[in-house]
This record gives C-alpha cells, structure tokens and sequence, in this order.
C-alpha cells in the first residue's frame, strides 16, 4: 500500500497532515495545552478502561454491549502514561490525523493532483470534528479505512488477509459495523470475479483469505472472554441484549435520523446547519447515485475508476445498513469518509462546473475548519484542576456541577450518576453499579436496576445525580418505566440538596445519615 499519492507529493500531504493535525489540536486544546473535556459516549468507554486498570473484569463485574476494543486501547495508554486529563483529546487528534491520512491513501486510487486531499478535508470538517468524542466508532472507522486503503488498488492474497484482519480488528471495536465492512468487501469481491469474468476458483481464494484473517482476530478474542466471563454471560451482553432490548431506547432507532439539528448558538456556527443536512443526505444517497451511473457509462467509459469507486460504494452502503435501524448523527458521520470519497469524485467529474464547485468544496473546508478552532480558543471557558489534570470547560454550567462535585468528594468516592458517564474520569470517582448509566425506556432491564439499588445500600453511596429526564418522558412509545425501585430508594434514603440548571437539569441526592 502506498501512503503517498500519486501525482500528490510528499511534502504537499505532509503540509496537509500537519495542517490537519494542527486544526484538531486547536479544537481540543486551549493554547497551550489545556485539554477540553468533550465527549458523549467516550466518557463510558474511559471509565470502563479505567475499571479495567483497577481489576474488573468486563461483563462480569459492569455491563458492556460492545467488544472491548475501545477499552483495551484506553487501558494500554493508561499503563504507559497513567490516567490523564490529556489522553481523550490526544487520541481524538491522532485517530483524526490517521482517518485524514487513509482518506488520502483510499483517494489515491479514484483520483490525482491536490483533490486526492479533497476528502479528507471535508471529512475533518463536516464529519469528525462536528463530535469531538473519541469513541469507538472512530476507532472503527479507522481499521475498517485501512482495510479499503489496503484493497483500492490491488487485491492480492495478502494485501486481502490484511484487510481481513484490519476488518476482524474493527469489529473489536464495534462488532456491526466490522463485520457490515468484511461482508462489504466479500459483496466487491463477488462483483469483480463475475463482472472480469474469472473463475470462481480465484473467488474462493481470495475469500478465503478475508475470512481466515478476519476470524482469527474476531474468535481469538471471542475465545479470550469466554474464558474470563463465561459462555452465558458474555452471549447475553453482545448478542442477546442487543438484539432484543437495544431498539427500546429512542436514539437507538430510525427515528434518530435527522433529530440531532444543530444548536446555533453563534453566527459562526450557522453553517453547521448546512453540514448536517448534506452529511443526511449525503450517505447514502451518494452510492445509489453512483450505482445508477455505473450502470449506465461504465462500458462507454472504461478508464474511470469503476473498481475502487464499487469497492468503496459497496463498504460504504453495508456501512450504512449496519446504522440503518439507529442512524444517529455520530454513526452517520463515522462512516461517510468513503461517501465524501465518491462525492468528489462526482463533482470533479461533472463537467464544466467541475473546477467551480471543487473551489467551493476547497473553501467550505477550509473555512469550517478555521472558525471551529476560533470558536473553540475565544469562547468562554472555565478551567477546572480535576483529580487527573487540568481541564478546559465550555459550557459554563457543565463546569460548576463538576466543580461542586470535586468539593465535595474526595479521590476513589463511590457517586452514581444516573443519566451519564462523564463526571467520573476526571474527578477520580468510581461508579458502584454494573451499569454506566440509566434510561426511562425498555433499555434499561428491571434486573439492571435491581442491582443498582442493591450497590447503592451495599456501598452506601453518598451522592447520586439524578436527571429530570428520568422523570418527564421526552419520547412517546419508548416510555417502559423500570425506575420505580430507584426513585423509592432515593426517597427513603436520600434528600436533594442541590440542583444544576441547563443543558441537563440534574439534581444531586444526598443520603441520610444512618
């Protein structure tokens, strides 16, 4: 695999590599090197790696519905560098540059000159920066784009056991969307043996190869956890929870889909409306539109491209149809680099305008980018000395709940926050519970919540945030109230004694002295 373009020298992909790396440095750190502390999902993923490095076992010990490849990899960086403040947004940085890197190396082999560095681009700016959590779904995204890097050029038995494996990797991370990717690249491979009319003998092989790869990786580690946590306990958590209680939960259904509209707080925010409508409609229309022009041009015009633009569109759509039943704004945008690869191919290919939307594609990047790092290092901002480093906070009310709960809690407390995840990394807090947070829907399984109480009388657990969603159902048909339990408990034995106003409304539960 070559990383450097054809036609695309190296020092011009260096500039852009350090262009792009500079541009995510200034949106997760405050100069000089205060981190932001940011983050949806990745403060689940943090905290668990860091129940990990204290001895838990996962599945066993918390509950978890993904494999751990997220975890490992947060628990690797805190054995080589202990638990820091600056390791969620260096690893944003790096998986950013690395994504931007393999954007360019898949380009490579649809296009050539500058645009090879076109999607890239657009991705950093309307993609990957618009959710600064580093979670698993980039990590994901980056094995699975190193697989296609591997395979746009040539599919030869090696570069086809790497993209395996690379595939079984991601699946490490986020099992669907590994195993949507490999299933992707068996669906190109049966597309080339039969449109190159070869023999179904050099199909066999080469599928062979992908699969052999990708299921040494996947049952090595499938095999590792049943020996840690058991056959049963570890089929409920990856197969059977998810199939049967994950789409009770709103975000994690159809309806997901363009419900996340931007908050415009600030004129310089404005076109971030614009991106969230192009990234929905973007992916996936872009494959269908490719396909229909296949099958129209592609035996009048036989010097495109057309394999590495099927491989791609083909990943890409069994991308989407991995999200499809939950197609939050997150999973979207993990997995519209190769759209945005196939979409500048179409642009550059549209005829006289081509060079004129180019441009504009070029500077709608370019300008994104810089006014997410203006927004970023002149907006208000408080700095906390949490228990693991300094941190910058952008949201002034999301900084005065965690500095109260820093005053009032020392290292290795035991808190329960309810609704959320983010508070016990940087705090040094430990959550008591088997879960990592709670819902007001069908998600959340009474027996979930049976052990919550149980850990909060066994601990007796101080404090305990508690968000006003629990309470005011926010999504008709998605209400099954398990909490009864909880709210009883925290009545019998709790008294509020504080209350946090938006975005989350939270309260905070003191209990009662024995």
């Amino acid at each position: 695999m070559r990383f450097v373009p054809q036609n695309c020298g190296s020092r011009l992909l260096l500039y852009f590599l350090l262009g792009a790396f500079a541009s995510l440095y200034l949106k997760s750190f405050i100069l000089p090197r205060t981190p932001i502390y940011q983050g949806d999902s990745s403060p689940i993923f943090l905290t668990e790696a860091v129940r990990m490095f204290q001895g838990q076992i996962i599945y066993r010990d918390f509950f978890e519905l993904t494999l751990p490849g997220t975890q490992v990899a947060y628990l690797t960086l805190y054995k080589l560098f202990g638990i820091r403040s600056w390791i969620p947004s260096s690893v944003f940085v790096l998986l950013g540059v690395g994504l931007a890197w393999m954007g360019v190396a898949i380009s490579k082999g649809i296009m050539r000159g500058k645009s090879v560095l076109l999607p890239s681009l657009l991705f950093l700016a309307f993609s990957f920066t618009s959710e600064p959590d580093p979670t698993h779904h980039w990590f994901n995204a980056l094995a699975v784009m190193g697989a296609l890097g591997l395979l746009i050029n040539k599919r030869t038995p090696w570069r086809l056991a790497g993209a395996g494996a690379l595939c079984g990797l991601a699946t490490l991370f986020t099992q669907t969307k590994g195993v949507a990717a490999v299933v992707g690249l068996a669906a190109f491979l049966i597309w080339e043996v039969r449109s190159k009319g070869l023999k179904r003998r050099s199909l066999l092989k080469a599928v062979v190869c992908l699969f052999g790869s990708f299921l040494a990786i996947t049952l090595a580690e499938i095999a590792h956890l049943i020996g840690a946590v058991g056959l049963e306990r570890l089929t409920y958590c990856i197969g059977v929870f998810p199939l049967k209680y994950f789409s009770l939960w709103y975000w994690n259904t159809p309806r997901a889909y363009l419900s996340e509209v931007p908050n415009l707080s600030g004129i310089l925010e404005a076109p971030a409306l614009g991106i969230w409508l192009s990234i929905h409609i973007l992916v996936p229309l872009i494959y269908v539109l490719f396909l229909v022009r296949w099958s129209r041009v592609a035996k009048t015009h036989p010097e495109e491209p057309w394999a590495g633009l099927m491989l791609l569109s083909l990943v890409g759509l069994f991308l989407f149809l991995s999200v499809a039943s939950s197609p939050s704004w997150l999973r979207l945008c993990s997995g519209s680099l190769p759209a945005l690869v196939v979409f500048v191919w179409f642009v550059k290919s549209s005829g006289r305008l081509s060079q004129v939307f180019m441009t504009l594609l070029w500077a709608a990047g370019i300008s994104v980018l810089v006014a997410q790092c203006l927004i970023a290092q002149t907006d208000t901002r408080a700095y906390l000395d949490s228990r693991v480093g300094r941190l910058a906070f952008l949201e002034p009310e999301r900084y005065e709940k965690f500095k109260w709960v820093q005053d009032h809690t020392h290292q290795d407390d035991f808190l329960f926050q309810a609704s959320d995840s983010d508070m016990y990394y940087p705090l040094g807090l430990r959550n008591p519970t088997p879960v990592q947070f709670l819902t007001a829907s069908g998600y959340t399984r009474p027996e979930q919540v049976r052990e919550v109480v149980k850990s909060l009388e066994r601990y007796r657990v101080r404090f305990v945030l508690w968000s006003v969603w629990l309470d005011i159902p926010r999504h008709p048909g998605f209400n099954e109230d398990n909490l009864a339990s909880v709210r009883t408990y925290l009545d019998g034995h709790y008294h509020l004694v504080r209350n946090f106003g938006d975005p989350d409304y939270e309260q905070v539960w003191e209990r009662n002295p024995d």
